[in-house]
């Protein structure tokens, strides 16, 4: 036979079956790109919880801190009764107290070193003597006066201290002249702070 003449054998039925099956991926193959996917793009669900969780580290941080209207819920010209429902109940008001007068409630179970005073009926200043009590702009008990400054740029006005080797560096707020916080200073540090309205902010004795 020649050449010309030879006809090309049929396929076989192994070739037929290869050219027919389809390729397969890997099953593990598979799962590790479905994860990749997953793990590239988070849900909306998620993205919210995560959002959630990111300002919770700032509103825990600011929570319990001072500002010229008070400390945490704590807020100067509420009513006892109405602070005593903002502390949930732990505000003391001493039995003895005369509401038109002046003296200090306890809060229990409230920050270390932080006084209560109440005047007329209400909360009329809140005053810190521990270092572990921060005004919300970072302002402690030890800072120097220059921190103080610098941390309440152009709005600190200093005065004598009435008997120490210091002063009185008073921050009003912002808005509002009837309330401010006052730092003590002694040679150059803040021995004390206090929060409130005028004019028991700037009572020197306290109730005295």
């Amino acid at each position: 036979m020649d050449a010309a003449d030879a006809q090309p054998s049929p396929p076989t039925l192994r070739h037929t079956l290869m050219i027919a099956q389809p390729r397969v991926v890997p099953v593990a193959l598979l799962l590790a790109a479905i994860a990749c996917g997953a793990g590239a793009e988070r849900s909306p669900s998620e993205d919210s919880a995560a959002k959630t969780r990111d300002s919770s580290v700032g509103t825990s941080a600011t929570a319990n801190a001072v500002t010229e209207h008070g400390l945490g819920p704590l807020r100067t010209g509420m009513t006892i009764a109405e602070a005593t429902t903002a502390l949930g109940g732990a505000l003391v008001v001493p039995a003895e107290y005369d509401s038109t007068g002046c003296d200090y409630a306890t809060w229990r179970g409230g920050p270390p070193g932080v006084h209560v005073m109440v005047d007329q009926g209400r909360i009329a200043r809140v005053e810190v003597d521990s270092v572990g009590v921060a005004t919300a702009a970072g302002a402690r008990v030890g800072d120097s006066e220059e921190r103080i400054k610098s941390l309440y740029p152009g709005r600190v006005t200093v005065t004598p201290h009435k008997y120490e080797d210091g002063h009185y560096l008073t921050v009003n707020a912002v808005g509002d002249s009837s309330a401010a916080i006052v730092f003590e200073t002694s040679k150059g540090r803040v021995t004390k702070y206090r929060t409130g309205r005028r004019p028991a902010v700037e009572y020197v004795e306290g109730c005295s």
